[in-house]
């Protein structure tokens, strides 16, 4: 890294798509600091690779996957109180598999710690990974500039009924929204409409009070049960608790 240069900070509000490739080639100027792609700091971030290798332990499922770019360890930890194992059961080798996590180091050697991970169903998706890593790529290196088509613009947009298009995984393409969540329910498409638009000025996660508020004449208790729904199904993750949510896309 070039002396004195600031790495840019990525939106935290957003689920980064990238290859195995820039994990491998990703920077840390030391140990504890965040690492750096395309001179942005790395958060949440997503893949999607093939599993090439299983192995089961007491507290965690280690996988090796590949995504043409490059191999990794991807580890998930299992809780027994939940129904991770459960989930784990559908994971078998030489199935592509869509990864959520964090990037970790531990004796030089890097690995994905898995927030949620779930077996690939559709074979699109795959090629659209791919092509969403080189859109984030191209966008974080060359810029955007306030263009239409930002995640606010997006957000808006499903708030006023616009339509706009929506992309399934992006972290930098929200101005597809609609397609992806127009299969949902009208209270899970409202949820997601209203997420995608506060996210911007909630770096911590949208908080479901303020989600009911926004809705109106819908119960908290409603809006809470929406959202774990969303959150086991990807469409969103927890940021500061249980109670702050962000959307994944």
């Amino acid at each position: 890294m070039v002396a004195g240069f600031a790495p840019k900070r990525a939106s935290n509000n957003t689920l980064r798509p990238v290859t195995i490739r820039q994990l491998i080639n990703a920077e840390q100027p030391h140990p504890d600091a965040d690492f750096i792609v395309d001179g942005a700091e790395l958060g949440q971030l997503t893949f999607v690779a093939v599993v090439r290798n299983i192995s089961r332990n007491a507290t965690n499922i280690a996988y090796s996957v590949e995504d043409g770019t490059g191999q990794m360890e991807v580890r998930q930890w299992l809780d027994s109180s939940s129904d991770d194992t459960q989930k784990a059961a559908e994971i078998r080798q030489n199935v592509y598999v869509r990864v959520l996590g964090t990037l970790k180091s531990f004796q030089g050697r890097r690995s994905l710690s898995a927030g949620h991970m779930r077996a690939v169903v559709d074979y699109n998706e795959v090629l659209f990974h791919r092509l969403e890593a080189i859109h984030s790529h191209l966008q974080i290196t060359r810029g955007t500039h306030g263009a239409p088509g930002t995640q606010a613009d997006a957000g808006q947009g499903l708030i006023r009924g616009q339509p706009n298009d929506i992309g399934a995984y992006s972290g930098s393409n929200a101005q597809n929204v609609l397609d992806q969540y127009k299969s949902l329910d009208e209270l899970p498409r409202r949820i997601m409409g209203i997420v995608t638009q506060e996210a911007e000025n909630h770096h911590d996660g949208v908080h479901v009070n303020h989600i009911a508020r926004i809705l109106k004449n819908v119960d908290v208790s409603q809006v809470k049960s929406a959202v774990e729904d969303l959150s086991s199904e990807g469409y969103l993750y927890t940021a500061a608790d249980d109670d702050h949510v962000l959307p994944t896309a």
